[in-house]
């Protein structure tokens, strides 16, 4: 009985002391504008790819996270978005791997498809890049818009 308690006793501890991981609000990218020389940035638009989602007759789905055109910019990700295909939602949240690309504001949206490693957002309060440098984003301090 004494083993059957004990048992019982560290699967319950293993049990409690796992933290579930939900959808985080609040998860910030610092961009670090790479094209800055003697003073002059290019501007970039920064685009977001949920890696869960269908992809369309029109391209993937992309957040459009804003246009930067100094050296540095902090995006906050949202929480969750609803993307809808005919009669059918998709939901992306921070728990579902994203993937990022740059461009200048002059390129065309539909045709863009991501240039990094994706990386799931509820993994860190703050990721950071620094584009068109990395293809990778990394956990990082939370920024401030």
């Amino acid at each position: 009985m004494k083993r059957v308690l004990s048992i019982v006793l560290a699967v319950t501890v293993v049990a409690c002391g796992k933290e579930i991981v939900g959808p985080r609000s609040g998860v910030t990218l610092l961009v670090t504008n790479g094209t800055c020389l003697a003073g002059h940035c290019d501007s970039l638009r920064v685009l977001a790819f949920p890696s869960d989602l269908p992809e369309t007759p029109g391209g993937p789905w992309v957040f459009d996270l804003g246009v930067m055109t100094t050296s540095q910019e902090c995006f906050v990700l949202p929480p969750s978005a609803n993307f809808y295909v005919n009669t059918t939602t998709f939901t992306w949240t921070t728990l579902v791997p994203l993937s990022l690309r740059a461009q200048p504001p002059s390129a065309h949206v539909l045709f863009a498809s991501p240039t990094t490693s994706a990386f799931i957002p509820a993994n860190a309060a703050g990721w950071s890049i620094t584009f068109p440098k990395d293809s990778v984003a990394a956990p990082s301090p939370s920024c401030t818009p």
